[in-house]
């Protein structure tokens, strides 16, 4: 109402009128705010008195004089007060600007905000200490109770939640972090944000929306453990759709969700919303009752029909001298609402189900988080319900929802420890898991956004031999896998680096320890040979190395595989792949090295003698081959959870080198291997036990003989083929 007074004081009135109309007009608007007719009255009637006092005497006289100024002064500075805010409007615009708020709903909260911080002043003090800022209003909003007015009440809460909403989608990363900071010191405001997830009446769907905008921001600066039911609250967001398409059947308010479901606020008539209170975003109170906003309200248009307007009675006023003087001041008056009108809202794009993952998402980084969210009864199963596709039509929001629930079955299923054993297994026995899987992979509405953390889950599931022998005979998944790590349908892959190493990924550990699977990929790429010939093209590129070394090693490690490889063709690959893979070695550190060198001594057993002496020929590599697995080996006196299987696989390829070829047996002796082999046999670790690490807990068992066998064998290959060789360590070939 003070904005609409000042604003008449400067624009011409909506009709055609003379200076009594104005009048009028502008003395009705005056009435509408009663405290600037209670201030002019104030100034009134002790004017009044003053100009004719009555009094028995003299003194009397002066007395009622002194107390008649006194009410005209207070009078005055009444009126005064009431003009300055009129001009409040500006700081407080401004204030909405600077906070980068959007939409109607902004000029209310920000009101709120103004009023709470002048009857705090009011009852502190002007000159008290403590400050009053727009988030402390937000969370002393956000646990407003008023039991008197539930929808005054609602329109607080409601007013805090956006406002810290706002805050927290600011770009700036400090002052987002302090927000974050004062929001989780609180004692009320998170239990109460948790608490508001579970508001499932229709009127507080906005509260609900924005109160899960808000935690997700928050999420992982919290321990939802210690609130009790929140992770029982924050899944009930996945069944947000079903309850508001329940509503909505039942005849309901009708609301444009959009695609992804409740969007906020838009245009709602209810008192209670700030969106239907605020008005236009000039401060009117005019726009309920789902009415739509006029260009003048949305701050982007309506200035060329209201300078026409002006022009007109600017001509109306044509034989007045100041009609030109006029015209100017209304344009400018339209070009200062212009510049502090309020942008529009932007779209919202939030799903209450997908807003409800990503909060549990960003909570199962705990473990004690991930212990509270397997409490739940049917929760797992129902994320994996989430991974299926809700319609037969292409739609966005199944692809967004998709991910999102994959996302949190992949961080579920890498969680650490008994509880993270528990995750897999719940997740494993899901009857629909490996055929959601199956059918995101085959769908073709599905994209590469959703393959990724699909292949992923597929990867970590194969750790569990059960579990690996289920998902190598669905041939749609490997078929899939193959043709987005090696080849394309078309031709060769386009697809990004990210989706090709998980999928390079999960054929790793589907072949590791299953010659069945490794049939199965290798059926992929008929003949065999094509497989090897792929596998070795991409160990000369970074990116995909480790993984194709792992995978090409994973399947050279059964006999049964090996027959299909010793074909000429595939011979041919292997065999010129050998002095790539021990070029590559030299330069290689951690797993990568780790996988090499496994792939090196897995290639010995497939390639006949002649080819793997021409590998190994001094003048390509020799000693610094050898004296850099010696400096590796020596260098890995406690094995590292990251490589775990590095002195096995060193061990190996001295064995299968003098296997192949005994002679090296003497570069082996000179290099210092005899030493290094002695340093790793009286140095065990239970590391080695496992093959696949998740985190510092082994997931994975080795199943190859123990580390101390394999190099008893090897120290016994070195000793045996010098002395056949007559040659004393020292010796040179």
């Amino acid at each position: 109402m003070n904005f609409l007074l000042l604003w008449t004081l400067v624009l011409p009135s909506p009709r055609d009128s003379g200076l009594l109309e104005d009048v009028i007009f502008l003395s009705v608007l005056l009435i509408g705010n009663f405290q600037i007719p209670v201030a002019v009255a104030q100034i009134v009637l002790p004017s009044l008195r003053l100009v004719s006092l009555h009094g028995n005497g003299p003194n009397m006289k002066a007395s009622v004089a002194v107390f008649y100024v006194l009410a005209l002064l207070q009078g005055s500075l009444h009126f005064v007060a009431c003009i300055l805010a009129l001009f409040s409007f500006f700081p407080r615009r401004s204030l909405v600007r600077r906070s980068d708020f959007r939409g109607k709903w902004a000029a209310k909260a920000v009101d709120l905000y103004y009023e709470s911080a002048y009857i705090t002043r009011m009852e502190a003090g002007v000159f008290a200490e403590d400050t009053i800022s727009l988030a402390s209003f937000a969370l002393d909003s956000l646990t407003s109770t008023t039991p008197s007015s539930t929808s005054s009440s609602r329109e607080k809460q409601l007013a805090g939640v956006r406002v810290l909403d706002g805050l927290l989608q600011r770009r700036d990363s400090n002052s987002r972090q302090e927000i974050i900071s004062v929001i989780t010191r609180s004692e009320k405001a998170v239990p109460t944000l948790i608490g508001m997830l579970g508001w499932t009446f229709e009127q507080d769907r906005d509260i609900r929306l924005f109160a899960a905008r808000v935690t997700k921001e928050l999420s992982g600066d919290f321990r939802i453990a210690s609130i009790s039911g929140a992770v029982k609250l924050v899944s009930s967001l996945l069944d947000a759709e079903k309850q508001s398409a329940s509503v909505d059947n039942e005849g309901g308010r009708a609301r444009d969700h959009g695609p992804a479901g409740p969007l906020g606020p838009q245009a709602d008539g209810d008192n209670h919303q700030i969106g239907g209170s605020t008005g236009n975003n000039n401060g009117d109170n005019n726009v309920a009752n789902n009415q739509p906003q006029d260009e003048e309200s949305s701050g982007n248009g309506g200035n060329a029909s209201n300078r026409r307007s002006v022009h007109e009675q600017s001509e109306h006023r044509g034989g007045n001298h100041g009609a030109w003087c006029w015209s100017w001041v209304c344009q400018c008056c339209l070009l200062m609402k212009k510049k502090w009108s309020i942008p529009d809202e932007r779209p919202l794009t939030s799903s209450l189900p997908i807003l409800g993952l990503e909060i549990l998402e960003s909570l199962a980084c705990d473990a004690d988080d991930c212990a509270e969210i397997i409490k739940v009864t049917n929760l797992v199963p129902k994320i994996v319900g989430l991974t299926s596709y809700s319609s037969s039509n292409e739609n966005s929001t199944d692809n967004a929802l998709m991910s999102s629930s994959l996302n949190l079955l992949r961080r579920l299923a890498t969680t650490n420890g008994k509880v993270g054993a528990s995750l897999r297994q719940e997740l494993w026995e899901s009857p629909f898991l490996l055929s959601n899987l199956a059918c995101i992979l085959e769908d073709s509405r599905s994209s590469p956004q959703v393959w990724k953390p699909a292949m992923d889950i597929i990867a970590i599931m194969s750790w569990d031999e059960v579990a690996r022998q289920e998902l190598g005979s669905a041939q749609v998944i490997i078929h899939k896998l193959v043709h987005v790590f090696i080849v394309g349908q078309d031709g060769p892959t386009s697809y990004d680096r990210s989706v090709r190493v998980a999928a390079g990924e999960a054929l790793t550990n589907l072949a590791m320890e299953s010659p069945a699977n490794c049939l199965a990929i290798l059926e992929e790429r008929r003949p065999g040979y094509e497989l090897a010939r792929d596998l070795k093209g991409m160990l000369g590129n970074d990116e995909y190395r480790c993984v194709a070394a792992s995978l090409l090693q994973n399947l050279c490690a059964w006999s049964r595989i090996r027959d299909r490889l010793r074909g000429p063709g595939a011979t041919n690959h292997l065999s010129s792949a050998l002095p790539v893979v021990l070029e590559n070695i030299m330069g290689a550190e951690g797993k990568q090295l780790e996988a090499l060198i496994g792939l090196a001594s897995k290639i010995c057993y497939v390639l006949p003698p002649q080819c793997f002496i021409q590998g190994l020929e001094p003048r390509i590599i020799g000693e610094t081959c050898v004296r850099k697995l010696v400096d590796t080996l020596n260098s890995n006196k406690r094995p590292s959870h990251e490589y775990p299987r590095m002195r096995r696989a060193i061990v190996e390829m001295v064995i299968s080198v003098l296997g192949r070829y005994p002679h090296y047996a003497v570069i082996f002796r000179r290099e210092g291997m005899m030493d290094a082999l002695s340093k790793a046999e009286t140095s065990p670790s239970r590391v080695e036990k496992y093959r696949v690490f998740l985190g510092n807990e082994g997931v994975v068992l080795e199943r190859g003989l123990p580390l101390r066998d394999l190099v008893t064998r090897a120290r016994w290959l070195i000793d045996s083929a010098t002395s056949a060789l007559g040659a004393r360590p020292n010796d040179c070939t």
